[in-house]
């Protein structure tokens, strides 16, 4: 069947091929279309003539910015080390006296490694001919050689992002043929050790694989190897550096296919990676397998193609014009605002690969594109070639009305490998936006947060709090189930659940244990998506991602009643009926009573309403302020500089919670709540009642905005599931049905 499949679509048109996912080709078969010439890395020579052209026409711009740097560098012959960082000690190793991160990396104590302008002045040489420009690129090279000599001898890894060495080894790709022999073995052997050396060097490194960004060490075996190979250095070593390097490679592209799924979802739901850096491994993938080999990646990997739908579901608009995230995973909060400037150019690469094959993608794309924030250009920080490379992409076409094309009339969507669910009334800046994790499948910079749900609504009204630093909130509060919108279940002397904690922190000596938290990730099930144009409902079964010494059961069902409301109901049940069983919800400011059972808080011009209707007469509780804001254990986990960090306005660390609990002790607890959000202060609150059966708890509500009335209702027991009906303002019916297909809960 798999030879047969294979058959099929090698007999499909290129772009239905591409759309199916053609098996990659060997590792032998990509060793035998290794170009002999050179250069080959990212460039070829017949891609050189164009390219030129590309260059001085519709490139001109970016050329003009290349050649005014490089006529300003003066390579030094030695490194010039960061004296407020770094010392060389009597035997030439370098040796930090102040950390600048969260771990140590030799680039820090360099005012350059020498990679990124060894790049910039062979890529000017290749565009110009100047021979000023090839003699400086040599020089910087032999700084890079001296660089990761000095790092291999000082065991302190090079650089966490292998970005500078992948220019230089292009850089002496593009060189290749102006070089003698000693200077080729002189340049490339060191660099072929060192890459061969970081793959088990036995101290810190950067290892990240598959589930990361790729942008570590096991990436440089691919391009150190395609640009070694019959290189007349050390051809052996080249080639057990290329063939793991290509096998590893394909591993990777072929996970990121998975986890997106069709969605474009990229390895993690923590956009500062996802948004950022990640994109960098797939693009020069794809650029380095065509320009060596002649071969089109396209046809096997797809994952990119859908990349702006992503960042669609991702972004929320705020009233200022910029991009926000809902903050998930190791997001740092310090403002939740996403930083746009590689977007625009991982957007113009998904079109320079797919945008002729998949116009519907493509137009996507270029309606995300219109509306990013700024004066967008494509980055040339990271890879210099990268402007003179995109030959498919267009600058200056032009998408009628983008923001029909990016409002399609959709209220949700759904990534199925973190059974996210993100929602929104529309793209607006006076939108309603919500997101909600339950069933991630993967691990990518996760926290202990399954069933735990985000919400925006002219500010964050419900938040994930926290932030990632050098301290012990780090790991006492920041990935601790605590710290989410989800459920606690406190038991006495549980451990801690464990998550990584930054090289250069201070060492924790005092006791940690969990406040009630989820202890594994990856074991959650997602109970499944719906939406119609009035309602978005998802849930997740999370039981066992609790000890299985204090929870029976953890479900809830979450549902979005458009444009303004939410219905959260919670199953949860413990071993013990002491365990006390605890429902969240993360304010940056106080929430205030408005009754025994209702609370409201505001943040930004927004404000959101929690009524608790389930369980009758609950303990509310809020905890927080001042002295209190990370308070969990007995004690607050202050963030890194908390009084600096707080006078910044634009902060969404958080800074209260509100703790609901039943009033007495039992195994069984069932929340129901609505949440209603708007501007502050919500001037009409929904009218709602609670509705039981003898084997349902449901709601009956009224959202203002819309006047549209809802029924749902959730069983109790058993069968998880549940029904919705809603009426719209003249009372006519416009939803009967249920809300997911029910499902068995987890045994336990």
């Amino acid at each position: 069947m798999h030879l047969l499949k294979t058959m099929l679509l090698l007999a499909l048109p290129v772009s239905l091929a591409m759309a199916e996912g053609l098996p990659p080709p060997s590792v032998d078969e990509v060793v035998a279309k290794i170009r002999p010439d050179r250069p080959r890395l990212f460039i070829n020579q017949d891609m050189l003539p164009g390219l030129r052209d590309y260059a001085n026409g519709t490139a001109k711009s970016y050329l003009s910015a290349l050649l005014r740097k490089v006529d300003g560098y003066q390579p030094p012959t030695e490194l010039e080390f960061r004296p407020e960082y770094v010392r060389i000690d009597d035997e030439g190793r370098m040796v930090f006296i102040r950390n600048r991160g969260n771990q140590n990396a030799c680039e820090y104590g360099v005012k350059t490694d020498g990679g990124f302008p060894a790049n910039e002045c062979a890529l000017a040489w290749l565009i110009t001919g100047k021979e000023e420009y090839r003699v400086k690129a040599i020089a910087y090279l032999r700084l890079l050689v001296k660089f990761v000599q000095l790092s291999d001898h000082s065991r302190i890894m090079p650089n966490w992002y292998n970005y500078s060495r992948i220019c230089g080894l292009a850089a002496y790709d593009w060189l290749y043929d102006t070089l003698t022999p000693d200077e080729r073995r002189e340049i490339l052997l060191p660099l072929l050790q060192h890459i061969k050396h970081m793959q088990k060097p036995g101290y810190l490194r950067n290892s990240g694989g598959a589930d990361a960004g790729y942008y570590g060490e096991p990436t440089l075996r691919w391009y150190g190897g395609l640009v070694g190979y019959k290189a007349g250095v050390d051809d052996v070593l080249a080639e057990e550096l290329l063939r793991p390097g290509y096998e590893h490679y394909v591993t990777v592209m072929k996970r990121r296919d998975e986890v997106s799924g069709g969605k474009g979802l990229l390895i993690s739901i923590t956009v500062g990676y996802s948004l950022g850096a990640y994109p960098w491994a797939s693009y020069n993938f794809l650029h380095s397998l065509q320009s060596a080999c002649a071969i089109d990646g396209r046809q096997h990997w797809i994952h990119m193609r859908d990349y702006a739908n992503y960042f669609n579901w991702m972004s929320i608009l705020g009233a200022d014009g910029r991009f926000y995230e809902f903050g998930w995973g190791d997001a740092n909060h310090s403002s939740n605002i996403i930083g746009t400037g590689l977007m625009y150019t991982h957007l113009a690469q998904a079109i320079h690969f797919y945008g002729q094959d998949f116009p519907e993608q493509a137009k996507i794309t270029q309606a995300i594109m219109a509306v990013l924030p700024g004066d967008q250009r494509i980055n040339t920080g990271s890879f210099p070639f990268t402007p003179f490379l995109l030959t498919g992409f267009d600058a200056n076409a032009v998408i009628d009305n983008p923001d029909a094309v990016i409002n399609d009339g959709r209220l949700g969507e759904f990534f199925p490998s973190y059974g996210l669910t993100n929602v929104r009334s529309g793209f607006r800046a006076d939108a309603t936006y919500a997101s909600f994790k339950a069933g991630a499948k993967y691990d990518g910079h996760q926290h202990y947060d399954e069933n735990s749900f985000i919400i925006y609504k002219h500010g964050f009204q419900a938040l994930d709090t926290g932030t990632r630093d050098d301290v012990e909130h780090h790991l006492a509060y920041y990935p601790q189930t605590v710290a989410h919108n989800s459920v606690l279940i406190r038991m006495a002397d549980e451990p801690l659940a464990r998550h990584w904690y930054p090289a250069n922190a201070p060492k924790i000596t005092a006791p940690l244990t969990s406040d009630g938290g989820q202890d594994a990730r990856r074991k959650a099930v997602n109970l499944g998506f719906d939406q119609s144009p009035y309602h978005v409902v998802s849930g997740g079964d999370a039981t066992l991602c609790y000890s299985d010494k204090k929870c029976r059961e953890a479900v809830r069902q979450f549902v979005y009643l458009a444009p303004d409301c939410f219905v959260v109901y919670d199953r949860v049940s413990s071993v013990a009926p002491d365990q006390q069983k605890v429902w969240l919800w993360h304010s940056q400011n106080e929430p205030t009573a408005l009754a025994p059972e209702l609370f409201q808080a505001s943040s930004g011009q927004g404000a959101m309403a929690v009524r608790t209707l389930l369980p009758i007469a609950a303990k509310h509780e809020v905890i927080g302020g001042p002295g209190k804001e990370y308070w969990t254990n007995g004690r607050n986990w202050e963030i890194f500089d908390q009084e600096k960090r707080f006078a910044k306005p634009e902060n969404q660390y958080g800074r209260y919670r509100l703790e609901v609990s039943p009033a007495a002790d039992g195994e069984k607890t069932r929340f129901l709540h609505l949440l209603q959000v708007g501007l502050a202060p919500i001037q009409k609150l929904a009218q709602a009642r609670l509705i039981q059966t003898e084997t349902q708890d449901g709601i009956e509500v009224t959202c203002p905005e819309s006047q549209r009335r809802y029924q749902l209702f959730f069983n109790r027991d058993g069968l998880i599931g549940g029904h919705i009906r809603a009426w719209d303002a003249a009372g006519q019916s416009i939803l009967d049905q249920p809300l997911l297909e029910d499902r068995e809960p987890i045994a336990r």
